[in-house]
């Protein structure tokens, strides 16, 4: 399966780098080649190798001056690169890549060499975008990338943050930190902070994990933990988020070089953050209490807090337009199966009272990654699902479902929801799965990544493409949403 982002222009160029005549294969040679980016030289720790007819490269310096995102995993010995269109995961000494949610075969594989991990050049070309060119005389890779790509705007530069015991965290950093908008969301509690043209040092980003800092707090009134992440690139947001308790507010106040946000009791703010007035609630008398005399109402008795919520769930009916997603063995497309699934579901959760659907996409067009994200916080939803269908390259015979979550709170969404999904398909159970694909990563409630079956296998594909079986399915992605919000 394969996702495109609008922000940066994708030109897929291969470059096939040849060792010297009589070169043994297997044999790196001695002379390494050297890399330049845009005419800049690029003097990595461990030196470019050519093993097997294909250049390797160092994938940290190439991925850091593109300003690409890269974490480690030591259990799995796979490293996870991260841009603003493209998710790649290699794993070391293995030639099957995950590009996004697709399985991508490489013609070398990846491997390890003092504590840096090398791969194929014409792989990072064709994710990333780059033009090359080679010159054979000296031996050197010249590496462009697209002349259109704007440069970041970075207005304030964060240096750390902080909680210093007093209901305050600190923000420390560098030029002018503005906040682009803040908002409440729920299941669980939290407010978000975006903090526009803002970026964390690369000394602070470096201790990041899976792409975020997380400080849990023990027997705080207000807040039980605070974790903060590069949100985005282009523009870049910084994005910081609260897990609070219901009855909290914040302030916001900031001096040169510093940003203090205090929490506070609910009781001390001008405004109840997170409450929806009933429509029919009489908000008009002059005192704001409902009742016109200026006494004070009675607090009335509250069985349960979400009797009567409506709650936001985001359909993403994944790919589409441009692009078509996987193609099936039965010459039909990912983006078809998405898009008629989630359709189905829309149907169904405008039955449901509590339930407020809302599509990401429901024709065939494309709609960005980052989109699809914003989207989902714009209208501060309450759950996400994005649908989608698996494929492997060269092999017919990997089959089954799939769930995948990013972040923790999400993980109890994909036990539920993958419980349904297997019932429905009655496929192989490939398992709940951990994956930084961007849109559930990216987004801020909980949200899974569903990989229904596999349309590379002629099983699969059959039995998703089928009537019967995308009615099921839909009818399982509803019941799960309805167990999980405990509606059913």
């Amino acid at each position: 399966m394969k996702k495109i982002a609008s922000t940066v222009l994708l030109l897929s160029i291969l470059i096939t780098l040849f060792a010297p005549v009589g070169q043994a294969a297997g044999q790196a040679v001695s002379q390494a080649p050297k890399l330049f980016l845009d005419g800049v030289e690029l003097k990595p720790l461990v030196n470019p190798k050519i093993i097997n007819e294909r250049t390797l490269v160092p994938v940290r310096v190439l991925s850091e001056s593109l300003g690409y995102d890269i974490s480690w995993d030591n259990p799995t010995r796979s490293v996870t690169i991260e841009g603003d269109t493209q998710l790649i995961r290699l794993v070391i000494d293995n030639n099957i890549a995950m590009v996004n949610d697709h399985f991508v075969e490489m013609d070398t594989q990846a491997i390890l060499e003092n504590g840096t991990t090398l791969v194929p050049i014409r792989f990072i070309g064709e994710q990333f975008g780059l033009t090359f060119e080679w010159n054979q005389e000296k031996r050197e890779v010249h590496m462009f990338k697209p002349e259109n790509a704007e440069p970041e705007t970075i207005a304030a530069t964060i240096k750390g943050i902080g909680y210093n015991n007093m209901n305050e965290l600190i923000i420390l950093h560098d030029g002018d930190l503005k906040l682009d908008r803040s908002f409440y969301l729920s299941n669980p509690t939290r407010v978000v902070f975006d903090f526009k043209d803002a970026a964390y040092t690369s000394e602070l980003a470096a201790t990041f994990v899976s792409g975020e800092s997380k400080t849990t707090l023990e027997g705080h009134p207000f807040m039980n933990s605070f974790r903060y992440s590069q949100f985005q690139k282009t523009p870049s947001i910084a994005r910081l988020v609260l897990d609070v308790t219901e009855n909290v507010g914040y302030k916001l106040d900031s001096e040169p070089g510093l940003t203090r946000l205090t929490l506070i009791s609910e009781e001390d703010t001008d405004t109840e953050p997170g409450v929806t007035i009933p429509e029919d609630s009489d908000s008009s008398s002059e005192n704001g209490n409902g009742n016109g005399n200026g006494n004070e109402p009675e607090k009335p008795v509250v069985t349960d807090p979400n009797a009567g919520k409506k709650y936001h769930i985001v359909i993403d009916a994944g790919h589409g337009g441009t692009d078509p997603g996987a193609a099936s063995v039965n010459k039909k497309y990912e983006k078809e199966f998405n898009l008629n699934v989630a359709l189905k579901v829309k149907a169904l959760l405008e039955k449901e009272p509590l339930l407020v659907p809302h599509l990401t996409r429901e024709t065939d067009v494309f709609i960005a990654l980052n989109d699809r994200v914003q989207f989902a916080e714009d209208l501060g939803a309450d759950l996400f699902v994005s649908i989608h269908a698996n494929s492997i390259l060269n092999n017919s015979s990997v089959n089954g479902t799939e769930t995948y979550y990013s972040r923790a709170d999400s993980k109890p969404f994909a036990d539920v929801m993958h419980k349904h999904i297997l019932g429905a398909t009655k496929l192989k159970d490939r398992y709940v799965k951990q994956a930084d694909f961007r849109v559930i990563k990216s987004t801020t409630m909980p949200a899974i990544l569903l990989e229904v079956g596999f349309l590379s296998n002629a099983n699969d594909a059959n039995t998703l493409f089928k009537a019967e079986t995308q009615d099921r399915i839909a009818a399982a992605i509803v019941a799960g949403i309805k167990e999980y919000l405990k509606l059913s």
